[in-house]
Parts: structure tokens; sequence; C-alpha cells
């Protein structure tokens, strides 16, 4: 089988790139329920990537490593909500959302100023 480079981005749960990546084989036309802390988005995402018992948090969730565990909290990644709380809750909005932020992190880095990769010149 030939390499893939979007198993790069599918390999860290807690990277917007794996978010879309996962979104991108979604039904599109499916809506999810964002304020079902067990059922929304970004708990079936978490979910298939192997957490366990997700109970899902603005800024964070809850997790049970194991069954016999006491739960574990871990915090949300930058925009993870932002993406999943739009107006229109759709896997394909949550999708063009995840993209958008996705470019505007990129424009951001082209917007630094030059100083700030080190002076070139002189």
């Amino acid at each position: 089988m030939l390499y893939d480079p979007r198993w790069q981005q599918w390999s860290d749960p807690f990277s917007l790139a794996s978010l879309i990546a996962w979104l991108e084989r979604q039904d599109p036309h499916c809506a999810y329920c964002y304020s079902s802390t067990g059922e929304c988005l970004l708990a079936r995402y978490f979910r298939e990537r192997g957490f366990n018992r997700v109970i899902m948090a603005a800024e964070f969730f809850y997790h049970w490593p194991r069954s016999n565990a006491l739960y574990e909290v871990a915090r949300l990644p930058r925009h993870f909500n932002d993406v999943a709380k739009g107006k229109v809750r759709t896997f394909g909005a949550a999708l063009s959302r995840a993209r958008e932020l996705e470019l505007a992190a990129v424009d951001e880095l082209l917007a630094l100023p030059s100083a700030a990769c080190g002076n070139m010149t002189g």
C-alpha cells in the first residue's frame, strides 16, 4: 500500500488537521446535537479516536482510560469548540468552519513581521 501523508494528520487527536481528516469522512448532510455532552460532534470524534466514555464541556472533556479507572480530564485544543458550535450543525458545515480556521492560522503565520523570523538582511 502506498504512503498517504494524511496518515500523519490522523495520528494526533488534538490537532486541527486530524479533526478535519475525521470530518472529511463523515456524511456532510448529517446533523448533530451540540448540547448532547455524550453524543455531540466532539464526543463522537474523541470516542472514535479511542477515548472511552467521553463527556464534553466547552473547554475540556472527561474520559475514562480504563473501565475500572477514575476519569481523566483533557483540555480541548484551541478552536475545537468553535468548529462544533456554529449555527448550522451538520458535519459539512463543521468541516467548512474547521478549514476556515486552518486557513486563518496560516494567514496569521504569514502576517508575522519579518523581524520575528530573524533579520535576514545586512
